[in-house]
């Protein structure tokens, strides 16, 4: 449920990012005008191509983060390692279809391959992602635990907003090179450089605000609605 709800702002967001960075249509005006066709017309949006990749891909991901969680409680063996390397390779193998997908999509030249350093970028940039999501927040809540300065519960959702929200100044970047790979073949490093400057801050607010609901916002609903599950069939 909380996936389909954070599903829908996700894909305008997506969606606005790479028109912006392909020069399609300017961020600010993609944001407003998608936004607005989504609540206009929001069964036709839900049944659009890109909806379904979004969901698709969040849904995929929170199902390989849960049964690694259910698998090693059972076995009772750590899940850090197991879910960080199942969570990222579905991750991020769902996030580069869906890259390259939306880069054809609603990019403005002819479709063509996609560059293995753009395929490679996005890998770096996904494999950060999941750790930042199903890997630092369980760390950074029991160090605030530790410390006495939250609750667990207060530590855990914290944590699950702040670590995805934080390692987007890192991967921001990866993803716009990597896009910028895709659309202009022939630039130069100077020019990428300045690309990157030039779109860095608001790419980096709206990748900021899409990854609370996709993980931040999604996590602290996956978690209750496992919890929930959990306590039920128990």
């Amino acid at each position: 449920v909380h996936r389909f709800g954070v599903a829908p702002f996700i894909t305008i967001v997506d969606r606005a990012i790479i028109e912006n960075a392909s020069g399609a249509r300017p961020l600010g005006r993609g944001l407003r005008e998608l936004s607005v066709e989504c609540l206009k017309h929001p069964l036709r949006f839900i049944g659009k191509r890109e909806f379904h990749l979004i969901f698709g891909l969040y849904a995929a991901t929170y199902a390989s983060a849960n049964i690694v969680d259910s698998v090693c409680e059972y076995t009772e063996t750590d899940n850090q390692m197991p879910k960080f390397i199942g969570t990222t390779a579905v991750n991020m193998s769902l996030c580069i279809a869906k890259d390259r997908a939306f880069a054809r999509m609603f990019g403005v030249i002819v479709p063509g391959s996609f560059p293995l350093a753009s395929i490679g970028l996005f890998a770096m940039r996904d494999s950060l992602t999941c750790a930042a999501s199903f890997n630092a927040p369980h760390v950074l809540a029991e160090k605030l635990q530790d410390n006495n300065l939250m609750k667990l519960s207060s530590a855990t959702t914290f944590a699950q907003v702040l670590c995805p929200a934080a390692v987007q100044f890192v991967s921001t970047p990866l993803h716009l090179l990597g896009l910028d790979l895709y659309n202009n073949k022939n630039q130069s490093v100077a020019q990428r450089v300045a690309l990157i400057q030039r779109e860095f801050g608001k790419s980096l607010l709206a990748r900021i605000g899409r990854i609370g609901p996709a993980f931040g916002i999604g996590g602290v609903g996956n978690a209750y609605f496992r919890h929930t599950l959990q306590a039920g069939i128990n």
